[in-house]
C-alpha cells in the first residue's frame, strides 16, 4: 500500500496523503453489511474527490473521468428525495471542482512513441498509417503499421485514452479510391477522429461515414471566425488552429465557434502558415502540402536591403515552440485540446514532453504555482529544441522569434568560451558540466561551422575531475581533431546539446515493465451462503465480464466474508492496468471464502477484462460511396455549366484574360493601361497595400470600360482590421477571395467570388465544395503538375476554372515581418518602413526573391522563378500575376491574347 495512514472511527483508513494510489482505493474497513450504504458511498466520494487533485497525474485524472461518471453520484444526491438527475455531469456536482482542463495531445511517430505517451500521461495521440504515408503531413515518420491499426486503438481505449488518424495532406482523384477504403479500415479499427486538411477529403469521409468525427488540419488554413464558419458546414468537430494566433485571438475564436479548439503548445515552428507554403515544392519539386516538407525555411539566406550585412543566416528558420510558461493563460482561454508537435521525434522526446505538460497540467488544476517551470524547460531544451519561445502566442518581438543562427538542436547554455587552446577549450560555466556530455561551440558569425564534441575531460585547477559544476573556469578537452580551433573564439556561447545522464533517465522509464497508467474497476459481488459466489467487474472505460464460482459457499465457523476483506483481496491487481475503484457487496447468512479462491477469481476476472474487446466510440455507419458521390458531382456539373452552343466541339472559345497587377504606377500611366485593353485584356485584378490604392485603380480601370476586381488578404486573423467595409465601398465587379472567411463574407454581399489556389484544390471534391459554397470559378492549386492540370480541367467545368498561366509563386506567406527582425531595431516603431525599404533575399544557389508588405503587414517571399504554364483547350479564362521582374508586360499580354483557344 503506498501513502501514509492512520485508523478512523470504526476501523476505516483515513488517508493523509494525496499521493497513494489509486490501487489502494479498496473501500473503507466497516462492518458486515448489505450493499454499500450511504455513509460509505459518502466516503467514498470525498476520498476521490482527494484523489482528484493529486500531485500524480494519472491517478487524478482517473479520479477526475471518475467523478464525471453517471455510477457515481455526490452525497447530496444520494438521498431518496433529491431531484432526479439525468446523468451525473459536472454541473450537478455538488463540490464545486474545475473539470476545464483541455485534453493533452502527444504525437506518435511510432508504436514505441504511443506507449510513451500512454505511460506519461497524454490523453490522446495522432499518428499516421505506414505505407501510405503520402496521406499524412509526415512521410519520414514510421508511422503505425495498417493491420495493427485495431490492436492499437484497443490499447489506447483500454487507457481511457483517443487516437486520431492523421490524413492530412492535399488528394488526388486517383487516390481517392485507396482513400475510401483507407477510412473504412480507420472507422472499423474504432479510430476516434482523422486529421485533414483536404477540403474534398472532409467531404469524402462526411458523406461515406458520417459519424466518423472529422478534425480540420492546421494546414486547412482556417485562421478566422468566419473561415471556421464556413468551414463548420463540412461537419467538422475539431479546428487545428494556425500556431500564428496571440492569446487574445484564440479567445475570439472561442466566442464565435461551438467547434472544438486545438492549439499547438510544444515543438517545431513553421515561419509559413501551414498550407500556405509552396517554398518546398517550389525550389525541390517536395511539396508540403503532401507531406514531404524539405524545410528550405532552416538553410541560410542573405537578406539583401539597405542596412543589411548580407551575410547568410538563418533568417527564416524560428525557434521551437514552448508554451509551457502560459499553459494556465491556454486552459482559461477555452481551449479543448494541447498539441504537441513532433511525430519525426524519437519516443525519449514523447516521454519528457508529455510527462513535464501533462505535471503542469496539474499543478494548474490544483491551483498550485508550479516552482520547476525553469527546470523542466532545461530539460527540454535537452531533448531537442532550436531555442525556446512563446511564439505569437505571447506576441514574441519578431528578433526573439528568429535568431538568425538556428538551424537545428541547440540545447542549453552552460558557459562562455574564455580561450582556446589546441584541442582543449578554456570555459567560464554557468551550469553543470560532466564527462561524455556533448558540448557545441555556437558561432554566430558562421553558424554552419559551429564547433562540438563530446567531452574527454574536465580539468579545474589542474586536476582531472569527473563533472563539474557552475560558477568555475574549467578546461574542457575533447577527442584528437574533433574541434577545428579556428572557429573557436572567446566570447562564444557554450551549449550542452546531450546530456548522457538525462538520457538513461528517460530510456530507464521507456524501458519500464511497470504500469504507470490504471483504469480503475467497479466491482459488485453477492456472496450468499448455499450459492455460488457471484462477482461482476466494469472498467472506466466500459469493459466489462461476470464470473460465478463453482461450489456454493459454507457457513462460516470462524471467519465469514466481510466487505473489507473483499476489498483487500481485490485491491491486490499487482502489474495490471487496473485498479480497485468502488467495490459494492451484497452479503447473506455468514458466507465464508478461502482467500485461495478469491485470489483464483481475481485473477480470472482481470484475465477477462484484459481480453475485452471494447466497442468503438463511433457508431459505425457507411453511406454514400465515392462512386456515388462522384456521379451527384458530374450531375452538378452538367446541369449547372452546359451552356448553349459553347459545348459545340471544335467551336472557338473567346479566352478571358485577367491580369493581376500589384504596382499603382502602371494605373497612373493612362496610355499603357488603354494599350493593354487594346490588347484584349478588360479584366483588372489590383492587390496593394492600401485602401487608397485599391480605390484609385478601381476608378482608373472603369473610367476605362474595364472591370476590376479586388485581389484580397491572403491571411486575415482575428481583430485585425482588415477594412470589409472598406473593400465593400470600392463595389467591385468580383473579388479574388484567398481563405474561407473572405468567400463567405462578399457572399453574403453578393459580390462574385473567384477563388484562388490558396484553396488548394487539386480533385473534383474540393472543387465542387467551393461551387457549392457559391463562387464563379476555381482557381486549381499548385500542387498540379501541368499534365495534371490539364487532366484535371478535363474533368470539371472548364467555364468555373480561372488558370493562372504566368507569374511567380509565393515560397512563403508568413507573420513574421523580416524588416523588424533585420531592420528596426527591437522595440522601435517600424514607420512604415517596408514601403521605403525593398528587401529581397539569397538562396545558397544564388536566386533572388522579392519580399513584399500585404495591406496586413503579412509578409510575403515570392520566387525568383517565374511560374508558366500553356492555356489549356476550353479554359474561357487565364490569369496573368505580372511584376516588373517578369519582363515586358505588353509582350507578355500579346503572348496570350492572339486567339481564341479551340475546344476539343
Amino acid at each position: 500500500m503506498n501513502g501514509k495512514h492512520r485508523k478512523g472511527e470504526k476501523g476505516r483508513i483515513v488517508y493523509t496523503e494525496a499521493s497513494l494510489s489509486l490501487v489502494s482505493l479498496f473501500v473503507f474497513l466497516s462492518p458486515p453489511t448489505n450493499y454499500f450504504e450511504t455513509q460509505d458511498r459518502v466516503s467514498f466520494y470525498h476520498l476521490i474527490m482527494k484523489f482528484s487533485t493529486t500531485r500524480q497525474p494519472q491517478e487524478k485524472k482517473i479520479a477526475q473521468q471518475y467523478l464525471s461518471s453517471s455510477r457515481l453520484k455526490t452525497p447530496e444526491t444520494e438521498h431518496a428525495n433529491a431531484t432526479p438527475q439525468t446523468s451525473c455531469s459536472r454541473a450537478n456536482l455538488a463540490v464545486k471542482t474545475d473539470f476545464g482542463l483541455p485534453e493533452l495531445l502527444s504525437p506518435a511517430g511510432d508504436e514505441e512513441s504511443i506507449h510513451a505517451a500512454i505511460e506519461n500521461g497524454a490523453d490522446a495521440v495522432y499518428f499516421g498509417i505506414a505505407g501510405i504515408g503520402k496521406y499524412n503531413a509526415r512521410v519520414r515518420a514510421k508511422n503505425i503499421p495498417r493491420e495493427n491499426l485495431k490492436n492499437i486503438m484497443q490499447l489506447l481505449h483500454s487507457r481511457a485514452m483517443s487516437g486520431y488518424v492523421a490524413l492530412n495532406t492535399l488528394a488526388y482523384d486517383d487516390e481517392l479510391a485507396e482513400i475510401e477504403q483507407l477510412i473504412r479500415e480507420i472507422a472499423q479499427a474504432g479510430v476516434d477522429a482523422i486529421i485533414v486538411q483536404d477540403i474534398g477529403l472532409a467531404v469524402l469521409a462526411k458523406r461515406f461515414c458520417p459519424n466518423l468525427p472529422i478534425h480540420a488540419s492546421t494546414q486547412m488554413s482556417l485562421t478566422s471566425p468566419l473561415s471556421i464558419k464556413l468551414a463548420s458546414s463540412l461537419g467538422l468537430k475539431r479546428i487545428v488552429l494556425p500556431r500564428e494566433l496571440s492569446l487574445q485571438q484564440i479567445r475570439e475564436i472561442r466566442k464565435t465557434t461551438d467547434c472544438e479548439i486545438e492549439v499547438f503548445v510544444h515543438g517545431s515552428l513553421c515561419i509559413s502558415f501551414s498550407g500556405q507554403c509552396y517554398a518546398s515544392l517550389s525550389l525541390g519539386g517536395r511539396s508540403a502540402n503532401r507531406g514531404c516538407c524539405a524545410q528550405p525555411c532552416r538553410i541560410p539566406y542573405s537578406l539583401i536591403g539597405n542596412n543589411c550585412t548580407n551575410n547568410p543566416a538563418q533568417i527564416l528558420s524560428p525557434c521551437d515552440l514552448a508554451a509551457l510558461p502560459i499553459l494556465e493563460q491556454l486552459t482559461a482561454a477555452g481551449v479543448n485540446s494541447l498539441k504537441i508537435e513532433g511525430r519525426l521525434k524519437p519516443a525519449k522526446y514523447v516521454a519528457e514532453t508529455t510527462r513535464i505538460y501533462r505535471e503542469t497540467l496539474d499543478y494548474i488544476e490544483q491551483k498550485i504555482e508550479n516552482n520547476t517551470i525553469h527546470e523542466d524547460l532545461v530539460r527540454l531544451e535537452m531533448i531537442f529544441s532550436r531555442g525556446f519561445t512563446t511564439g505569437w502566442l505571447d506576441k514574441v518581438e519578431p528578433r526573439l522569434l528568429v535568431l538568425g543562427n538556428v538551424m537545428s538542436h541547440r540545447g542549453v547554455e552552460i558557459g562562455k568560451v574564455i580561450e582556446m587552446r589546441r584541442d582543449a577549450v578554456v570555459v567560464r560555466l554557468s551550469s553543470k558540466v560532466q564527462r561524455g556530455d556533448g558540448i557545441l561551440f555556437e558561432n554566430n558569425e558562421q553558424p554552419n561551422n559551429s564547433q562540438g564534441g563530446r567531452v574527454y575531460e574536465i580539468m579545474r585547477n589542474g586536476e582531472s575531475v569527473q563533472k563539474c559544476t557552475e560558477n568555475v573556469k574549467v578546461l574542457l578537452t575533447f577527442a584528437n581533431n574533433s574541434i577545428d580551433p579556428q572557429y573557436v573564439t572567446a566570447g562564444q556561447s557554450v551549449r550542452k546539446t546531450n546530456d548522457p545522464e538525462l538520457e538513461r533517465e528517460i530510456r530507464k522509464s521507456l524501458e519500464s515493465k511497470n504500469t504507470s497508467r490504471r483504469v480503475p474497476i467497479n466491482i459488485e459481488i453477492t456472496a450468499v451462503a448455499g450459492k455460488p459466489i457471484k462477482i461482476s467487474a466494469e472498467s472506466l472505460t466500459g469493459a466489462m465480464c461476470e464470473i460465478v464460482g463453482k461450489d456454493n459457499l459454507e457457513v462460516a465457523v470462524k471467519h465469514p466474508i466481510t466487505l473489507e476483506m473483499l476489498s483487500t483481496q481485490f485491491s491486490r491487481l499487482g502489474d495490471t492496468i487496473f485498479s480497485l475503484g468502488k467495490i459494492k457487496a451484497e452479503i447473506q447468512g455468514n458466507p465464508m471464502i478461502p482467500l485461495s479462491l478469491l485470489g483464483k477469481l481475481r485473477h480470472e476476472l482481470i484475465d477477462k477484462l484484459e481480453n475485452y474487446s471494447p466497442q468503438s466510440k463511433n457508431k459505425i455507419e457507411f453511406h454514400d460511396n465515392l462512386e456515388t458521390i462522384k456521379r451527384n458531382i458530374h450531375n452538378s456539373f452538367s446541369q449547372i455549366y452546359v451552356t448553349k452552343n459553347k459545348e459545340k466541339i471544335g467551336e472557338k472559345i473567346p479566352t478571358t484574360i485577367h491580369l493581376l497587377l500589384r504596382e499603382i504606377g502602371i494605373f497612373e500611366d493612362e496610355e499603357l493601361l488603354k494599350r493593354i485593353i487594346a490588347l484584349g485584356c478588360k479584366s483588372f485584378y489590383g492587390e496593394f497595400g492600401s485602401i487608397a490604392e485599391y480605390r484609385f485603380a478601381s476608378q482608373v480601370v472603369r473610367g476605362n470600360g474595364a472591370s476590376f476586381v479586388a485581389v484580397l488578404p491572403r491571411v486575415i486573423l482575428p481583430l485585425e482590421d482588415w477594412k470589409a467595409d472598406k473593400f465593400l465601398e470600392l463595389k467591385p465587379d468580383a473579388v479574388l477571395a484567398r481563405n474561407c472567411g473572405e468567400l463567405l463574407f462578399f457572399n453574403e454581399c453578393n459580390i462574385p467570388v473567384i477563388a484562388d489556389f490558396s484553396f488548394n484544390v487539386i480533385n473534383e471534391l474540393s472543387f465542387q465544395k467551393l461551387l457549392e459554397w457559391g463562387v464563379e470559378r476555381v482557381t486549381p492549386g499548385f500542387d498540379l503538375s501541368e499534365e495534371q492540370t490539364v487532366s484535371f480541367c478535363e474533368s470539371v467545368p472548364k467555364s468555373a476554372v480561372e488558370l493562372i498561366v504566368f507569374g511567380r509563386v509565393p515560397l512563403f506567406t508568413i507573420n513574421h515581418c523580416l524588416w523588424r527582425a533585420n531592420i528596426i531595431p527591437q522595440g522601435k516603431p517600424c514607420g512604415q518602413i517596408c514601403k521605403q525599404v525593398p528587401l529581397k533575399i539569397e538562396d545558397r544557389r544564388g536566386a533572388i526573391h522579392s519580399v513584399r508588405p500585404d495591406i496586413l503587414c503579412k509578409n510575403i517571399i515570392e520566387n525568383a522563378a517565374e511560374y508558366s504554364i500553356k492555356p489549356i483547350n476550353g479554359i474561357e479564362h487565364i490569369r496573368i500575376e505580372w511584376d516588373s521582374r517578369l519582363g515586358n508586360l505588353l509582350r507578355t499580354i500579346e503572348k496570350f491574347s492572339q486567339t481564341g483557344i479551340s475546344k476539343n
